[in-house]
């Protein structure tokens, strides 16, 4: 599975020399890694989430389905069929994301 990770977002930055880093980028004060990822590794990414508004979401190039991994929840959804997004929408909108960071872009 393809994501991005936001290095400010983990708890513990060992964790990335455990992962499949493609490219990696600095965004305002955010540093960003594009990873490839199994889904054992999405979900296991949820315990080097800190604490606060943070996600990470996941994706199979060419599929519709999208993995979004908040830190004590997960959910499976369609990039394709917004209805889908309703929980994870609203339990990002809960922890405090701004709606217009849960879009969970995808290529």
């Amino acid at each position: 599975m393809k994501g991005v990770v936001i290095e400010n977002s983990l708890s513990d930055t060992s964790i990335l020399k455990k992962l499949d880093i493609s490219n990696s980028w600095v965004d305002g004060s955010w540093k960003l890694h594009e990873v490839i990822v199994s889904k054992e590794q999405a979900i296991g990414l949820a315990n080097y989430l800190a604490d606060g508004p943070w996600y990470f979401h996941f994706w199979e190039q060419g599929s519709d389905d999208v993995l979004v991994v908040f830190k004590n929840k997960i959910f499976e959804i369609k990039f394709s069929d917004k209805k889908t997004w309703k929980d994870a929408l609203e339990y990002g909108k809960s922890i405090g994301i701004p709606s217009e960071q849960l879009d969970f872009p995808i290529d």
